[in-house]
């Protein structure tokens, strides 16, 4: 009776050991690989200089749904979440803070005109049927006098750039010539209110 007890022991042991590991591996199984997330950022900005004139960006809003994570439109008009591949910064604070860097002030005094610049982000898009990322901005710049603000120039443009395959990294670099385009314009924009401001003097 003893040794059938012990075999019996024996038995049921062995049954669960067997059962623990079957269920381990199940479990394994049923585990997805790790994916690290990477985070990506703008490349660095262009450097403008702007003698006796002061520049300040309002952070910049936005009505696109993008935020950390990158974004992407295929072939079905179907919205695509990356879930391993985001942005450093949601897209409106990343583009103000890429502005705020471009664009450095000297000679400044007491009498050095102050613009004020806003805006929106209406596109941040990654277009993978078209292979092409735009950026969509609408914004104002005003003048400070006095803590009166005057509306000098309005806008509403979107900049766009091809990449060279899909991947992250290639979305990155079109999304930054983008960036550099709205820069470049934005340093028109200057230059014009400049031109316009002189030609009331005389």
């Amino acid at each position: 009776m003893r040794n059938k007890l012990l075999q019996l022991l024996y038995v049921v042991s062995a049954s669960g050991i067997l059962l623990f590991a079957a269920g381990g591996c199940f479990w394994g199984l049923n585990q997805q690989p790790y994916t690290a997330v990477k985070y990506y950022d703008l490349a660095i900005p262009p450097q403008i200089t702007l003698d006796k004139m002061q520049v300040k960006f309002i952070p910049f809003e936005s009505t696109e749904p993008a935020n950390y994570k990158m974004v992407y439109r295929n072939a079905d008009c179907q919205i695509v979440i990356d879930d391993y591949n985001k942005w450093i910064q949601p897209p409106p604070l990343m583009l103000t803070r890429y502005l705020q860097g471009a664009f450095k002030q000297s000679g400044i005094t007491s009498e050095s005109c102050e613009l004020i610049i806003s805006g929106n982000i209406f596109m941040f898009r990654i277009d993978l049927q078209k292979n092409t990322v735009s950026l969509g901005v609408s914004y104002s710049i005003k003048s400070s006098v006095c803590d009166t603000e005057k509306l000098l120039f309005q806008n509403s443009t979107t900049f766009s750039h091809k990449f060279k395959k899909q991947g992250p990294q290639y979305f990155v670099e079109a999304m930054s010539k983008c960036a550099n385009d709205m820069v470049l314009t934005i340093k028109k924009n200057i230059k014009e209110i400049e031109k316009n401001k002189t030609s009331d003097k005389k």
